[in-house]
């Protein structure tokens, strides 16, 4: 694990925001800060080797993350990620035998890094999970795009939540 001056670290997403794998084995850097404590203590503030706005200069994007809803089940999404579009998506799936009624896509974040984004918010949203091996979670359609806005924009933009 490397060393990185304050100005350094500004670039990187500390490891508390990286909300797939927070352990301390996932850390790549770390600074040290005084700390408010008093003279002698520092404050350790650990990264990840993930920048942000990695992807902030690429354009639009060439992957999803959807928020899927289907009259059978109300109050639940599905929240995950393709390089279809969501429309194709909610269709591959609607098109399953067990499915009684068409899913229907609710919203979509376009970037380039679906399946980190997706993982992060499964991570960040593991209270509201239905079932541990689905992709099924039980909340509202504003608090899941205010997550995946909040995970999508660390990699989509130049400004750092720091």
């Amino acid at each position: 694990m490397r060393k990185l001056t304050i100005l350094e670290s500004k670039q990187f997403i500390p490891l508390k925001e990286n909300y797939g794998n927070t352990d301390l084995e996932h850390a790549k850097y770390f600074t040290l800060t005084p700390s408010e404590r008093g003279e002698g203590w520092e404050d350790v503030t650990y990264y990840t080797d993930k920048k942000y706005g990695l992807y902030a200069d690429k354009g639009e994007g060439d992957q999803w993350v959807y928020c899927l809803s289907n009259p059978t089940t109300p109050g639940i999404l599905k929240i995950g990620y393709t390089k279809k579009t969501p429309d194709e998506r909610a269709k591959q799936i609607s098109s399953a035998t067990g499915v009684a009624l068409p899913y229907k896509v609710e919203w979509a974040y376009k970037c380039f890094n679906g399946e980190t984004i997706e993982r992060e918010v499964h991570h960040k949203l593991h209270s509201c999970r239905v079932n541990n091996n689905k992709e099924f979670f039980q909340i509202s359609l504003e608090e899941a795009k205010e997550v995946i806005n909040l995970i999508g924009k660390k990699y989509d933009s130049n400004e750092s939540n720091n």
